[in-house]
């Protein structure tokens, strides 16, 4: 077997048992880059969506994608404004997505 290493390619011999071999998997788990803040990659319309916080439905404006691979919910914030950066799904209530305009569609 071959394994990637920092000065290049190296093989790997399984009949030494007692062989150590150090990977990325000693620096850093499973190459994420836990020192890092998530970023948003894409922002992504909302239409239709909306946001069940304890008793009330919260409309939402827009989805955003993150670099780990979430998708969290934006509404306008109490003050007016749109935050990209303020997940609805760190309010106290938040009991998940729901789809206000679920209107039947077509059979084409």
């Amino acid at each position: 077997m071959v394994l990637n290493t920092t000065s290049g390619p190296a093989a790997y011999d399984r009949s030494r048992p007692m062989h150590t071999v150090n990977t990325s998997h000693t620096v850093e788990e499973n190459l994420q880059y836990l020192d890092e803040e998530t970023e948003i990659i894409s922002v992504l319309p909302a239409t239709g969506w909306a946001a069940t916080v304890g008793e009330k439905l919260v409309p939402l404006i827009v989805f955003v994608a993150l670099d780990s691979g979430k998708l969290c919910g934006v509404a306008v914030g109490n003050d007016g404004k749109v935050d990209l950066e303020d997940n609805i799904e760190d309010a106290v209530d938040f009991n998940g997505y729901h789809q206000a305009t679920n209107e039947p569609k077509e059979n084409l």
